[in-house]
C-alpha cells in the first residue's frame, strides 16, 4: 500500500542548524511521521527490537520507549498518551504526530517548544543539559515506590478542575438555590472541595480559577495540556421556565461529542453562552495541521472521556437526591481545548427546589466533591492497569 500523505501537510522542525519540512502520513488513519526523516533535523537515534514489538528513540539525553500497537510512550518516569499507535511499515518506524507536538516538549521542556499555529517544533537556541531538563520538566506520571495507601495508585497524576463561569458571568441564576447563590458560586465551592479531596488522596490538582474571576472558555481547557492527565469542569444545570422545568432534577456528566438530543443541545448552548461575557477573541488560531491534530486528539480521547464520565456519573448519582440522569454528550466549547480526556459535570438543577437546597448546602457540596474524586480515582486505576498490561515493569 502506498503511503498516504495529507495534501500539502508537513511539520516544520526549526533548529539553530536550519529548518526542515517533514511530511505527515495518514496511512493507519492517524497522523504520523517516519522516524528516519527526523534523524537529521533532531539528531535522534532509533532502535527497533528484533521481532518489532518495541522501539526506542534517544533524543536530547532522553530515551523514549514505544510499544508498537500501544498508544503511549515512556520517557523515564513520564508516560505520554498518544493519538494513534507507533507502527512499522515497509521496514520504517512511524511515530504518532502527537509525540512531536506534546511528548517531546513535555519531556524536554527546556529544549523544545511546539507552535500549534505554525505546526512547528522549535529547538531552543540554548538548550540546558539533559539532566537539568529532565529535572525541571513536568512529570505528571512519574512512578512512585509503592501504591498510595488511600487510593492504590502507583503513579503521580495531575488533574485540572474547572469551576464554571465567574466574574461578570454568573452562569445559572439559581432560581431555587437559597442564600442568593448562583452557578458560579456553587461551581467554585465544589471545585475547591474537589481539589482538596484529590490532594488528600495524593493526587495533584489545580483550579482554572480560585476566585470570582472570568476565564475565557478557550483558555480553560488550555490549563490541561502538558502536565495534566484529566480535565473536569463543574457546572449547575437549569430548565427553561415552566412547571415541568421545576420537576426535572438530578446529575448528569458530559463528554465532548455531537449532541444527540434537543436537551443535550440546550445544555451546551446554555453553557456556551459564557462567550458573550468575553471581550477578546482567541489569538493564535491553529493552522490546517493544527486542526487535524486537534480533531485526532478529540477522537482519540472521546473513548477515554466517555469512560471517565461513566465512572464519575456512577459515583455521584449514588449521593445525589435528584437522581441519575446518566452520561450525556454535547459540544461544550470549554472541553475543546483540553488535550487530555475531559468531562463536564452538571451537578444538579437550580430550577428544582430539592437539587437547589442540596447544591447550596455544605454537606451537599462535600458529597459531590468526594463522589467526583471517587470516580476520578477509579478511572486512574483502570488507566494504570492498562499501562501495566501493555508495558510490563522492568522493560526499557
Amino acid at each position: 500500500m502506498a503511503r498516504l500523505l495529507l495534501p500539502a501537510q508537513t511539520v516544520l522542525i526549526t533548529t539553530p542548524r536550519g529548518q526542515w519540512a517533514v511530511p505527515v502520513a495518514l496511512e493507519r488513519g492517524a497522523a504520523a511521521v517516519a522516524a528516519p526523516l527526523l534523524v537529521r533535523p533532531l539528531g535522534l537515534t532509533v532502535t527497533v527490537e528484533v521481532g518489532g514489538s518495541r522501539a526506542t528513540v534517544q533524543l536530547g539525553g532522553a530515551v523514549f520507549v514505544f510499544h508498537l500497537g500501544a498508544p503511549f510512550a515512556r520517557a523515564g518516569g513520564v508516560i505520554c498518551m498518544l493519538v494513534g499507535d507507533p507502527y512499522i511499515a515497509r521496514d520504517t518506524l512511524f511515530l504518532p504526530l502527537p509525540w512531536l507536538s506534546d511528548c517531546v516538549p513535555r519531556v524536554l521542556v527546556a529544549r523544545y517548544r511546539w507552535d500549534a499555529a505554525a505546526a512547528r517544533l522549535e529547538e531552543l537556541a540554548a538548550p540546558v543539559a539533559a539532566s537539568a531538563t529532565a529535572a525541571s520538566g513536568p512529570a505528571p506520571t512519574a512512578a512512585v515506590a509503592a501504591p498510595n495507601p488511600t487510593t492504590g495508585l502507583r503513579l503521580h497524576h495531575v488533574i485540572v478542575v474547572d469551576p464554571g463561569h465567574g466574574g461578570p458571568d454568573p452562569g445559572n441564576p439559581g432560581r431555587h438555590v437559597p442564600g442568593g447563590l448562583v452557578e458560579k458560586d456553587i461551581a467554585l465551592a465544589v471545585g475547591r472541595l474537589l481539589r482538596a479531596e484529590l490532594t488528600r488522596r495524593g493526587i495533584t490538582a489545580s483550579l482554572t480559577r480560585q476566585t470570582d474571576t472570568l476565564i475565557d472558555l478557550a483558555d480553560r481547557g488550555a490549563f490541561c495540556r502538558a502536565a495534566c492527565d484529566l480535565f473536569v469542569s463543574i457546572h449547575v444545570n437549569a430548565m427553561p421556565p415552566g412547571r415541568r422545568g421545576e420537576r426535572v432534577s438530578g446529575v448528569e456528566t458530559y463528554f465532548l461529542s455531537d449532541a444527540k438530543t434537543e436537551d443535550q443541545e440546550r445544555v451546551a448552548k446554555m453553557e456556551n453562552e459564557a462567550l458573550r461575557f468575553e471581550t477578546e477573541t482567541p489569538a493564535g488560531a491553529p493552522g490546517p495541521l493544527g486542526y487535524i491534530l486537534r480533531d485526532l486528539q478529540l477522537n482519540e480521547y472521546l473513548r477515554e472521556s466517555a469512560r471517565l464520565a461513566e465512572l464519575v456519573q456512577e459515583r455521584v448519582a449514588v449521593v445525589h437526591p435528584g437522581g441519575d440522569r446518566g452520561v450525556q454528550q454535547a459540544g461544550f466549547m470549554v472541553l475543546t481545548t483540553a488535550r487530555r480526556p475531559a468531562i463536564l459535570v452538571e451537578t444538579g438543577f437550580a430550577t428544582n427546589a430539592t437539587d437547589g437546597a442540596f447544591l447550596a448546602s455544605a454537606l451537599g457540596q462535600h458529597k459531590l466533591a468526594s463522589a467526583i474524586a471517587d470516580g476520578i480515582v477509579a478511572y486512574l486505576l483502570e488507566f494504570e492497569r492498562k499501562l501495566a498490561v501493555r508495558a510490563p515493569a522492568g522493560g526499557r
